[in-house]
């Protein structure tokens, strides 16, 4: 898979599953949480993107297309 950009997370109709390699910590990313728009070409590493627990920018990206699925991933099913 190449790098998600921000334009990937501003078109997306629902939130992104981010989840630490780290520290296995697991957060749904909107795209107001990252003020991504539409043509930004800037993967999330190159953002900044990183673990608010444990500091880490290695993380692995789910997309989370039903409601069912963003509840599993955020209980760590």
């Amino acid at each position: 898979m190449t790098a998600l950009t921000l334009h990937d997370v501003a078109v997306s109709r629902s939130p992104l599953g981010i989840e630490c390699e780290h520290c296995m910590r697991h957060v749904l990313l909107t795209r107001a949480i990252v003020h991504a728009r539409a043509g930004d070409t800037r993967t999330l590493e190159e953002v900044g993107l990183h673990c608010g627990k444990c500091g880490s920018r290695n993380f692995n990206v789910v997309r989370l297309e039903k409601p069912s699925r963003r509840t599993a991933f955020m209980r760590n099913l």
